[in-house]
């Protein structure tokens, strides 16, 4: 009998997940939209990180000039054009650029950056990107020798 009971307990479990699964399957769910990628916010480097960076790699530059090869933008140096090469500022980076972290005692010495951005050495630039969209957010110095 106690057999019996277990046997018509299991059917009537399996029959009622069977209709839950399609009535799920039935409802329609939240139409997927693209979500658009975030706006890179403008951030503003403090004169101090720069002179960090400066600094760590050894380069010499007038206090309140940009070293050669950046020019001076009411936010900061800039790379004429507002991006070198293979980045832009507020634009994503190309899947083929590599991204190298910045050493941690450089990265001691600077700000922290904003929540979702890290600093990253492109080249020979030290820029702000998007940790998930890897959009240049900030170029904080050029770093050519």
């Amino acid at each position: 009998m106690r057999a019996k009971f277990i046997a018509f307990a299991c059917v009537v479990g399996l029959a009622l997940a069977a209709i839950v699964r399609e009535e799920r399957a039935a409802v329609p769910g939240p139409a997927t939209t693209a979500r658009p990628l975030p706006v890179a916010p403008r951030l503003t480097i403090s004169q101090r990180d720069r002179d960090a960076v400066y600094s760590y790699y050894s380069i010499d530059h007038a206090e309140g000039d940009c070293p050669p090869g950046l020019s001076k933008e009411s936010y900061g140096c800039l790379p004429a054009g507002g991006g070198r090469g293979s980045w832009a500022i507020g634009k994503p980076l190309p899947g083929d650029v590599l991204v190298y972290p910045l050493p941690a005692v450089l990265l001691g010495q600077l700000s922290p950056p904003p929540n979702g951005y890290q600093y990253a050495r492109i080249g020979n630039d030290v820029l702000i990107i998007a940790n998930d969209t890897r959009t240049v957010a900030a170029a904080v110095a050029g770093v050519d020798r």
